[in-house]
């Protein structure tokens, strides 16, 4: 068998039969473009969750302690919480649970009146600890964050998110200007770097911090958290610090089982855990959809070929009377369907490399080529090809030579 002789002629025939090889190659190449695209948009977006996760808490060595049970939904605010997190609570769990290196406080509310000169905003307002953006990795861009000696002197001070900032002082250096919050008077420290937009797709910027004394005893007059961030000194044991961290709580909230608990510990990692999921589920689901459009262009490939083994006898007769084997025979209709199938795979590579370019600029996502995905439709295109292309391929080398010639 001469196979540089047999690739030629099965390429001509390829060749003088344009439109039946475009119908072949249309089933291959919509569903490896739609496989190629959907796993990498999938890939872009969990990558775009990721950041957003991070961006919104911070770091992932920590666990959060919200206050409330497993009932609890929404953001915890000082209107919202009920006021089971107490300062003792916080000193507690630095002191006592060995696998917490610190822990920071907060007390949050939603919609406090900002005002500097003729500009009013209506931003969410944190009363932090210190320590709050060291332990959230967040960084000043502007002027300098809460000190110790912020918050031990209750001072009116005050950082302000990105978003803020233009509002209330646009092109003006915010540093040093006094404004009010709630008609109290303080002083912009500092700015927030921008964290952008969180995975709800709201701004993290429209925000300002201030000492937790100053809001608890000048701003609030409240005297409980509505949130703490325990950080560890093993985020790798995360679950452990959880649960030492829960035994200590409902020690001294003296909650005994089978009561529930006044309280929430979470884990980043288990947050980010969950929405992987399920966007997982989801693509697995879109990329088993784009793999069944596959092998219906697979079988699209067969029936047409079965079509062509029947057109063709004649062809096959000829070639099978001057001298070719029934090997011969089966490896040109293979080769055929190898060919049409690979064409088609680069075809949807292409136009899948390309749909995933355009849906993540339009969708704002950072590009994510997935090339695992791409070997594999490459791989499937080729195996789909070969797989559909026997039953063809066996028929035409078995097709009888003198009833070909005589058809």
């Amino acid at each position: 068998m001469n196979i540089s002789r047999t690739v030629g002629h099965a390429l001509r025939t390829l060749s003088r039969n344009r439109l039946r090889s475009f119908f072949m190659m249309l089933g291959v190449t919509i569903g490896v473009a739609s496989l190629t695209a959907l796993a990498s948009v999938g890939e872009a977006t969990q990558q775009e969750t990721m950041r957003r996760f991070k961006r919104m808490l911070g770091t992932f060595d920590i666990v959060i302690i919200n206050p409330g049970g497993s009932s609890t939904r929404g953001m915890p605010s000082l209107t919202t919480s009920p006021p089971v997190l107490k300062p003792g609570d916080a000193a507690a769990i630095a002191s006592e649970v060995a696998l917490v290196k610190q822990v920071a406080v907060m007390q949050f509310a939603f919609g406090i009146d900002v005002e500097y000169a003729d500009k009013s905003a209506s931003p969410s307002v944190m009363g932090v600890s210190p320590n709050w953006n060291e332990v959230r990795g967040e960084d000043i861009a502007l002027g300098e964050g809460i000190t110790a000696e912020d918050d031990e002197t209750t001072a009116r001070v005050a950082v302000i998110g990105e978003d803020l900032r233009r509002l209330l002082f646009g092109g003006e250096d915010p540093i040093g200007k006094q404004f009010r919050i709630s008609g109290v008077p303080f002083r912009v420290k500092g700015v927030l770097a921008s964290r952008g937009v969180g995975p709800g797709g709201a701004s993290m910027d429209n925000t300002l911090a201030i000492p937790v004394a100053t809001a608890s005893r000048r701003l609030f007059n409240r005297d409980y958290y509505t949130g703490m961030l325990a950080q560890l000194r093993d985020p790798e044991r995360s679950a452990e610090a959880i649960e030492d961290i829960k035994a200590l709580l409902r020690e001294r909230h003296g909650i005994v089982p089978p009561g529930e608990d006044d309280f929430t510990v979470t884990s980043p990692q288990a947050q980010i855990a969950r929405v992987t999921d399920i966007g997982s589920t989801l693509s697995r689901v879109m990329i088993g959809v784009a793999v069944i459009a596959t092998l219906i262009g697979g079988a699209v490939i067969m029936s047409l070929m079965l079509i062509a083994v029947s057109e063709r006898r004649r062809e096959i007769g000829v070639r099978r009377a001057v001298g070719a084997s029934q090997r011969d025979i089966m490896v040109q209709f293979l080769i055929e369907a190898a060919v049409i199938s690979f064409a088609g795979g680069l075809v949807g590579i292409v136009l899948g490399v390309g749909g995933t370019l355009v849906a993540t600029t339009l969708a704002k996502l950072p590009p994510a080529i997935r090339w695992s995905a791409i070997a594999g439709s490459a791989l499937m295109a080729i195996v789909v090809g070969l797989v559909c292309g026997l039953q063809p391929a066996w028929r035409a080398a078995n097709v009888a030579p003198i009833q070909a010639l005589r058809s």
